[in-house]
């Protein structure tokens, strides 16, 4: 399991939408993010997938619709209504 543990105002790496997470993941399993999906309903989850060059992947539950709504999602990202929806297309 990965968390960021530090303050929101802690300037880390770490904390979304900065990529060092997803980096200490790659680095760590020693992966390429190219073509990972990382799901998430917050533009911030958006943003460190695609800083960290894996695949963005929008589920509309949560804070989903509102973000969408929002607009400014990262280039190439999809969208799914729900999680299970999200699974099924990349189970295929």
């Amino acid at each position: 399991m990965f968390f960021c543990p530090h303050a929101q105002n802690a300037g880390c790496a770490c904390r979304k939408p900065r990529p060092g997470m997803l980096l200490e993941i790659a680095e760590r399993f020693n992966v390429a993010l190219a073509d990972v999906p990382v799901i998430g309903d917050s533009l911030r989850d958006l943003q460190a997938a695609s800083e960290a060059g894996a695949r963005p992947v929008l589920v509309l539950t949560g804070k989903g619709e509102k973000t969408f709504k929002a607009g400014g999602l990262p280039k190439g990202t999809e969208v799914h209504p729900d999680l299970a929806a999200a699974a099924m297309v990349l189970a295929a």
